[in-house]
């Protein structure tokens, strides 16, 4: 499938809009490559982008008492923004855990785009709101379960990440030791 073909049919999942719309959208879209180890954005930088990813995977992370601490994974689909528009420094970094295809957008960028399509007002606004009420969900979910449920959770919602990420990875997102993965996923095999 083409590039622009992929974003077309990513642009079209985000709410109801016309095939000008979509069009306007697609050729308005700055695409950027980067490879697997990329970092976009450091502990301590203001972040200044926003991303969709098109193709690949981009992990999010803090470093806390010297140790990666994975807090997310970004697949086909998926957009990741900015924590704060106030300009305060990331606590978080984004690496490209893959080689990746990704929709890099700015504020001047969404501006320029509202003022031709006014109504995207209300798409960024529908799709900011449904990402709070997901984390609401999935951080309700993971406070209240096992690290056993947590990786049947994960295996069942997001079962291509484990063929994807360093299973030591997965383990820090799933707030757990690699060793404690590892039996878990023993015990569950037998």
């Amino acid at each position: 499938m083409l590039l622009k073909d992929k974003i077309r049919n990513l642009v079209r999942n985000f709410s109801p809009l016309t095939p000008e719309e979509v069009e306007l959208i697609v050729e308005k879209t700055i695409v950027k490559e980067f490879k697997k180890g990329d970092i976009l954005l450091r502990q301590g930088q203001i972040p200044t982008k926003c991303y969709m990813v098109v193709e690949g995977c981009v992990r999010e992370y803090l470093i806390k008492d010297g140790e990666e601490k994975s807090t997310a994974f970004y697949t086909e689909s998926e957009t990741f923004t900015p924590q704060s528009e106030k300009g305060m420094p990331s606590i978080h970094y984004w690496e490209c855990a893959e080689d990746c295809v990704l929709t890099v957008s700015t504020k001047s960028y969404e501006e320029e785009l509202r003022k031709l399509l006014p109504r995207l007002e209300d798409v960024f606004r529908q799709i900011a709101i449904d990402k709070i009420y997901m984390a609401k969900i999935q951080w309700s979910e993971f406070v209240s379960s096992t690290p056993e449920e947590r990786y049947l959770n994960l295996l069942k919602t997001r079962p291509n990440l484990f063929n994807r990420i360093p299973h030591y990875q997965i383990a820090s997102y799933l707030g757990m030791k690699p060793q404690s993965l590892s039996r878990i996923r023993k015990r569950i095999a037998n």
